[in-house]
């Protein structure tokens, strides 16, 4: 009899305990189920943006293509090329009316969509977002030639992860641009190149070298265009042997069939910049398109007086889908001297990704209450990685 009494107190103070730590533990389950709801909630309001944005050409299906954009024209957002029936295939000009500033911090030239307006047309009113259109893998290059001897070419390439894990088996291909001025003649250049390839070792590396001597000149400048291809992705960036571009000679865009050239808005020094020579850079290698005018009344130059902007319309340009634009000027470069010198655009483009970030601007209270989602997209025959970031504004 007095086991049995034992028994039961027993097994009702087992039974309070379990209540007890059952009522206590409900609230921290209900929160985190409620939480894991909220998260998937805002994963599929993300993903469902991000394919709109990947996938719909907009309305108007050409709003890019326009020199004189107007924000106020987009019906309905949406970056998707309506020229071009694949998947995740973006319009390179609708791309680049998302990047706000140029490389000296001024307003696009071209014109920006204002991340509100977008934040409208896709019914995300209660959502901050960042948008970025990345590489997918990082190239860095490092110049190990002297800096003052442009005949020499010797780059050391490391191609990682975005993580930093090397690749190794990277197909490194190295296509050099130097531009010379001849040997006793005056103001007469020449724009040549040549090409070398790599492939990376087991902590991703590899040595890209050539001498260019043997020009019947003197070479003013050089520009490298490293294009990196891991299976069947591809991704390019530019190498300056002066250790960065010429930044004061001229900003370059490119609309539809139209590249403008135009000052930039702090020139040192100040004198006219002439036009030699344009080509484009596409995956089928370089075009070259415009030989430039250096004398007479229809010289192609660009000056702070009534030559601020220089543009021209090359039909197909569109569709040949150039991934840069590399203009050679003959100019004044400062405490250089007259020479002639090369300028890649456009930004940030020629750095080898494509929007460094469109954003409402503010940033999610906490890690828990944001989501990023991702896509592989193509654009000018390369692939890039889209990353979307989104959280509920509070």
């Amino acid at each position: 009899m007095t086991g049995s009494i034992y028994d039961h107190l027993v097994a009702i103070v087992l039974v309070g305990a379990m209540f007890c730590a059952a009522v206590a533990a409900l609230p921290n389950v209900g929160y985190v189920s409620l939480l894991s709801v909220d998260q998937q909630q805002l994963r599929n309001v993300a993903l469902s943006a991000l394919n709109t944005m990947l996938l719909d050409s907009g309305y108007p299906t050409d709003w890019g293509h326009d020199a004189s954009f107007n924000p106020a024209s987009v019906v309905r957002f949406g970056l998707a090329s309506a020229n071009d029936s694949g998947l995740y295939t973006l319009d390179m000009d609708k791309v680049m009316h998302l990047v706000e500033k140029d490389e000296w911090g001024e307003p696009n030239a071209l014109g920006f969509l204002p991340p509100a307006t977008t934040q409208q047309l896709l019914g995300l009113q209660n959502y901050g977002f960042n948008l970025k259109i990345l590489a997918p893998f990082n190239v860095t290059v490092k110049d190990l030639a002297p800096p003052s001897d442009l005949t020499q070419i010797n780059y050391d390439v490391t191609v990682a992860l975005n993580n930093g894990k090397p690749i190794p088996n990277a197909n490194v291909n190295a296509l050099t641009f130097y531009s010379v001025k001849a040997t006793g003649k005056d103001d007469n250049y020449y724009l040549g190149d040549t090409k070398q390839v790599g492939i990376t070792d087991a902590v991703g590396k590899c040595i890209i070298t050539q001498s260019l001597g043997g020009q019947s000149g003197t070479i003013n400048d050089v520009l490298t265009i490293m294009e990196v291809t891991v299976g069947d992705i591809h991704t390019a960036t530019s190498v300056y042997r002066r250790g960065g571009p010429p930044n004061n000679i001229a900003v370059i865009n490119v609309v539809g069939d139209e590249i403008i050239l135009s000052m930039p808005p702090e020139g040192d020094p100040n004198d006219d910049r002439w036009v030699l020579s344009i080509d484009a850079y596409t995956t089928s290698g370089i075009m070259h398109l415009y030989t430039g005018v250096q004398t007479g009344p229809d010289q192609d130059k660009l000056n702070y007086g009534s030559l601020f902007e220089w543009l021209k319309s090359f039909p197909g340009l569109k569709y040949l889908d150039p991934l840069v634009i590399i203009v050679t000027f003959r100019a004044v470069l400062k405490n250089g001297g007259r020479q002639s010198l090369i300028v890649v655009g456009k930004f940030p483009n020629y750095l080898g990704n494509r929007l460094l970030s469109y954003s409402t601007g503010g940033s999610p209270t906490s890690s828990s209450s944001a989501v990023t989602v991702k896509r592989m997209v193509t654009l000018s025959g390369m692939t890039y990685t889209v990353e979307f970031t989104l959280w509920k504004l509070q």
